[in-house]
């Protein structure tokens, strides 16, 4: 299996595509697929680091839902008024940022915030993404 890597710009938007053969996956999706499963993997392992009850940790999924909803509607307001490759670079990179810190922190609340911020870029992207799509059809 061979992974070859080409940008292409679509209507002045650049993707980064990796090639697999038969199968074509965007660079977002990537981040999302590495980015999302680790909460519900690691969330036990989180708990015993806090201290915390199932209880209190169940607030990750609650505050991550949220973050998503706001990720949602901020990029309804904002997608068409700005750079679209800008967004989706900033985006990603906060993704990634908040994933990567998170396992890091040592309180609670500062977890959760990483997670909040996680959720809201995906929501961002995905917005995005299914915005793009209606523009091109």
């Amino acid at each position: 299996m061979s992974f070859t890597s080409k940008i292409l710009g679509t209507r002045g938007l650049v993707f980064f595509r990796l090639t697999v053969p038969n199968n074509k996956i965007n660079f977002p999706d990537v981040v999302q697929g590495i980015c999302a499963p680790l909460v519900g993997t690691t969330i036990v392992h989180m708990e015993q680091l806090f201290n915390a009850d199932t209880a209190t940790m169940s607030w990750t999924f609650t505050v991550s839902s949220i973050g998503y909803f706001f990720g949602a509607v901020v990029c309804g307001f904002i997608f068409d008024r700005l750079n679209h490759e800008l967004q989706f670079i900033i985006a990603n990179f906060m993704q990634a940022v908040a994933t990567a810190v998170a396992p890091f922190f040592t309180s609670l609340p500062l977890y959760i915030t990483a997670l909040f911020i996680q959720a809201n870029s995906q929501a961002f992207i995905d917005a995005g993404k299914v915005r793009l799509s209606s523009k091109l059809h």
